[in-house]
């Protein structure tokens, strides 16, 4: 599904870039911010599996996996999410910190689940920087 609207957050995390993408590669990782029901082994390729209590579950399959950037594309999920990537983009900074931005892209229109899924990926990220910070898994959803 080809769109040409995403949704777009931005995060800056007290921590080492490695620790930021070991949150994002892991399904241990995953499990500490996202949703405690994992499956995969994040290899390029393969799929995510990421399943939430009374909600629809996502699968999303890794097609870029680098120091700077990981791209994931759904391959299932409600409505329009199937074909929608998300591009994480993971920078160093001079202070020590982590920018972390996240880009859900491919949406064919800016309504409906595209607003949904703008809130959820903010609650996703500052659950992400509150793990990676903490180390104290406290999953966004169950």
């Amino acid at each position: 599904m080809a769109g040409g609207h995403s949704l777009k957050h931005e995060i800056f995390i007290s921590a080492d870039a490695s620790k930021v993408r070991t949150a994002l590669s892991t399904s241990e990782g995953l499990r500490g911010w996202n949703t405690p029901h994992v499956s995969g082994k994040g290899e390029l390729g393969t799929e995510w599996a990421l399943k939430y209590t009374d909600r629809p579950e996502f699968l999303w399959r890794v097609d870029l996996d680098n120091p700077e950037e990981i791209l994931w594309t759904c391959t299932k999920g409600p409505g329009d999410a199937v074909g929608t990537t998300a591009k994480f983009t993971i920078t160093s900074l001079d202070d020590g910190r982590t920018r972390v931005r996240v880009a859900h892209g491919g949406w064919p229109h800016d309504e409906v689940n595209f607003v949904k899924c703008n809130t959820i990926w903010g609650a996703l990220m500052d659950h992400l920087r509150e793990y990676v910070e903490t180390g104290v898994s406290e999953p966004a959803f169950s």
